[in-house]
């Protein structure tokens, strides 16, 4: 170091980052270090760099970016680093005012002439394609720290500041903290080392809080908070008499409680509740619903008893803020076999229970008909080889007047990026580059009201077989519809094949043409072709 700095150590130690990628048997597939690609003078300020050992990056997370290189956050230089997965080069840093380079300018970001962020922890990229992450905002003239999202614009190279939490009171966090997109779209934040208490927070977009956890000792600091289900919950009881005992419908128990209306004989009844999906579902009728919630129940009640019973479904934490009146119910008659059917005479009691009269023994989920949001369906997540005239698909959403789709050829719509507005739940596109790979997403306008974007996909087009003209006159069929173009998409000429096969086209000097065809049952084959 002191061939770099005034009164660096000749022989200091300096820690950096190595990133490894194994696959399942145990090779290396990637492998990056942060001392060939980022310097050590880029630390900020508060890491001393003259001493013996040098912690210049202290790199606290890495995930993966839609493109499959790889973003890393780089605390001890208030920089989030984008890697690329194939060469190893820094794409971009993003930087506060303390990080002494970035490649962007904040937008609706700055707090007492500080923008950006500051010694952060957990850059995750969410369904919205936003880079949110947790900011500690040590080098802040006054520290707080908060949750913010940012949108990037790679062409402008902005970060604009979409979203934040801020707890009522300021929290100084020197270190650690974390975040955490949950399925239902709420954000989870762990607050690392505060001297108020606070564990974690789990915050809905509109700032409303939704549980918050907190503890009076102040010597154990979680590094991250995640949220996760882990087993069942299961109650059992004996129905005397009418009405002499429930399984009680609590969010700490099973959520159901089963009343006996007429108990002539005593009957062992049971509840279990299981926070997931079940393994395989399957619909026999038209009935099935748009989405399901992650919980199913397994009850166990005689039907050869003469007894009636009344089921209540407590599913306060289960759905959340949706509408009951969207909600059903499901059974089967054996866990894990055969196909659900809807439950007829389920009974919606506000705000949010639901009532079953005579409930039957089997599996019972909990879903909405309705799809509120949209979600992609096809093409699959980064399909191959798709057509450059591909078809589209998506969920159809309740309520909506129309649906806006987005396409561009780099993962944030930054580049090449076109709008489509349609009324139906599919649409086909024509004219897309052949070998290119397209990103895009949906998003439901009701009236004057659009929604957010749905999770983003991605498919590549197919590349044009070179093949001879005689290839494709024994390949083809009988009255396929053949068209030629040159290399600019000028049409050059059109015929039908017949009996003898494909008519020669009179095209002149030899050339290079695109030839499309399509067969009588609607196949479309393309070639580029050597023409003389």
């Amino acid at each position: 170091m002191s061939v770099i700095i005034p009164g660096g150590k000749p022989d200091a130690q300096i820690i950096g980052a190595v990133i490894q990628e194994y696959d399942r048997s145990k090779r290396l597939t990637f492998e990056w270090k942060s001392l060939d690609h980022v310097p050590v003078t880029e630390s900020t300020i508060d890491i001393d760099i003259t001493n013996n050992r040098i912690d210049y990056l202290h790199a606290n997370a890495i995930v993966e970016d839609v493109d499959r290189n790889f973003i890393v956050s780089c605390r001890n230089t208030d920089q989030i680093i984008k890697v690329s997965r194939s060469t190893g080069t820094v794409l971009w840093r993003l930087g506060g005012s303390a990080a002494t380079r970035s490649d962007f300018t904040f937008v609706n970001d700055v707090t007492d002439g500080f923008s950006g962020f500051s010694h952060q922890h957990t850059p995750i990229i969410t369904r919205r394609g936003e880079l949110l992450l947790f900011d500690n905002g040590t080098l802040k003239a006054e520290p707080f720290a908060r949750v913010v999202a940012y949108r990037l614009n790679l062409e402008e190279r902005t970060a604009t500041k979409t979203w934040e939490y801020r707890p009522a009171t300021n929290t100084v966090v020197p270190t650690m903290g974390s975040v955490q997109e949950l399925p239902n779209g709420n954000i989870l934040v762990g607050w690392g080392t505060n001297s108020s208490g606070m564990v974690a927070t789990e915050v809905d977009r509109a700032g409303r809080i939704h549980a918050e956890l907190s503890s009076a000792d102040l010597s154990a600091y979680p590094y991250r908070v995640y949220k996760a289900v882990i087993g069942m919950k299961s109650a059992s009881a004996v129905l005397r008499t009418s009405d002499s005992l429930r399984i009680r419908a609590t969010d700490t128990t099973v959520g159901l409680h089963i009343r006996g209306v007429s108990v002539t004989q005593p009957v062992s009844v049971s509840v279990e509740r299981h926070a997931t999906l079940p393994a395989v579902a399957e619909y026999a009728d038209l009935s099935a619903p748009c989405m399901i919630f992650p919980e199913r129940w397994v009850v166990a009640i005689p039907d050869d008893t003469g007894n009636t019973y009344l089921a209540t479904f407590d599913l306060g934490r289960t759905i959340a803020e949706r509408d009951p009146s969207s909600i059903a119910v499901y059974r089967r008659s054996k866990e894990g076999i055969g196909s659900f059917h809807r439950v007829t005479n389920a009974v919606i009691v506000y705000p949010s229970t639901i009532t079953i009269a005579n409930p039957e023994s089997g599996e019972y989920i909990v879903g909405s008909p309705y799809c509120i949001e949209t979600a992609l369906v096809y093409p699959p997540p980064n399909a191959i080889d798709a057509s450059t005239s591909p078809r589209l698909d998506w969920l159809k959403a309740v309520g909506a007047d129309e649906y806006e789709v987005e396409l561009s050829t780099s993962p944030y719509f930054d580049e090449d990026a076109v709008f489509f507005r349609t009324e139906q739940d599919q649409m086909r596109l024509d004219g897309l580059r052949t070998g290119t790979t397209y990103w895009w997403h949906v998003r439901v306008i009701r009236g004057l009201d659009i929604g957010d974007w749905s999770e983003v996909r991605s498919f590549t087009t197919e590349r044009p077989t070179s093949v001879s003209s005689a290839e494709i006159t024994s390949d083809l069929p009988v009255d396929t519809r053949v068209v030629a173009y040159d290399l600019l998409g000028n049409e050059l000429a059109r015929d039908i094949v017949k009996r003898e096969g494909l008519p020669p086209f009179h095209l002149g000097t030899e050339r290079t043409i695109v030839v499309v065809a399509t067969t009588p049952n609607g196949q479309i084959h393309r070639y580029i072709i050597m023409v003389r």
